[in-house]
């Protein structure tokens, strides 16, 4: 294992912060696995599960079973980390300009397709790595205003050339699921039965250019405009785990024990535990859609994630207790209450809850910045 220490410049004299990443097997061997965790630094259930996966990454390594590299950044972001606002972690967003920490990352094959005319040929894996090293040419050129930027580029460098990308979220109250495209299916199957995901979000242009889309977006544009002679070698998805209260070390144990069972199954170490669970069920991610509160109130709940409801069912209620005043929170769709928020209060508009389902509802940008 090394550990590689990326300074960050900072945003004021005297300041500077770092990123750390841990690397196992061979550079430049493949398949290479690139996982982190709090992006969203507010969500923890991922570095714990990371912290425990390092230790099976030791021993796989010492025993000579990794076949592929793998890169761990187990705080991808160490700018939201230290954003603290009246007792609370903001995590999602930065305080300086207000910006997701996951929207809003290098559009890679507008950056490099330029300099890719006349550059592939018919050989495919040959053309997997003229583009992956314009990527990188894009990514070292690329105009750094704000820490965010800076954060943004170097979490892609060590990522871009990876052949799978996971990035480790989770969400107020929640089921574990995940988000993917349509690239790699087979990933997306292996990667359901490994975590336990109870769902599969599937959208091959979300909107927003978060960090996994980031990755898969690219190789689809380039593909549109050079055709089949660019392929599809990459696998990213952000996978939600479960809930913002679901940090435990029994809990992140477990999801360790899933992804050395992910990566066996993807090839990158041999004599891994092998998959513990069946598929998730996949749903478009245009069919999941968010209920918006009435009123603003108290927010008691009659139902939970991972619940099965029907179009209008009742899921819980607002209270306006001055106004002796109620409102119902209704299913907006038949499917999978996949999502609820964490608090027990609400503005009025604000949104309360997500229900996946098979009828496409939703068009343009899909995910709740």
């Amino acid at each position: 294992m090394r550990t590689e220490t990326v300074p960050l410049s900072g945003p004021s004299p005297g300041t500077t912060r770092v990123l750390t990443r841990h690397h196992w097997g061979q550079e430049g061997s493949r398949p290479k696995v690139y996982l982190q965790g709090g992006l969203h630094a507010d969500e923890m259930p991922g570095p714990l599960a990371l912290y425990h996966l390092m230790p099976m990454l030791d021993a796989a390594e010492a025993e000579g079973r990794l076949k592929g590299h793998v890169v761990v950044v187990p705080l991808a972001n160490p700018i939201g980390l230290s954003e603290w606002l009246l007792h609370k972690p903001v995590g999602r967003r930065d305080l300086e300009g207000a910006h997701n920490f996951n929207r809003g990352y290098p559009d890679l094959a507008a950056l490099a397709g330029d300099a890719l005319e006349g550059r592939l040929g018919d050989d495919p894996q040959a053309n997997v790595a003229t583009i992956r090293a314009a990527f990188a040419s894009a990514l070292a050129g690329a105009k750094i205003e704000t820490e965010v930027d800076e954060l943004r580029i170097r979490l892609m460098q060590a990522s871009h050339d990876a052949d799978i990308v996971l990035d480790l979220h989770c969400d107020h109250h929640a089921v574990m699921h995940f988000y993917a495209s349509t690239a790699r299916p087979e990933i997306a199957d292996l990667l359901g039965r490994c975590t336990g995901s109870v769902l599969a979000l599937i959208e091959d242009v979300s909107g927003g250019n978060a960090f996994d889309e980031a990755h898969t977006a690219p190789w689809r544009a380039l593909r549109d405009r050079f055709g089949d002679r660019v392929p599809q070698p990459c696998f990213s998805t952000t996978l939600e785990y479960r809930g913002q209260g679901d940090v435990s070390d029994d809990i992140a144990a477990r999801d360790a024990k899933g992804l050395m069972a992910f990566l066996a199954g993807a090839g990158v170490l041999t004599g891994g535990p092998a998959p513990a669970h069946g598929p998730a069920e996949e749903l478009p991610l245009a069919g999941a859609v968010e209920f918006m509160a009435p009123i603003g109130g108290i927010v008691s709940w009659i139902t939970r994630p991972g619940d099965r409801v029907t179009e209008g069912q009742v899921l819980g209620h607002v209270t306006d207790a001055a106004r002796r005043r109620r409102e119902e929170i209704r299913a907006p769709t038949t499917g999978i209450l996949f999502r609820q928020e964490l608090w027990t209060s609400c503005l009025k508009g604000q949104g309360l809850c997500h229900v996946a389902g098979r009828e496409i509802r939703r068009q343009g940008d899909l995910l709740s910045d």
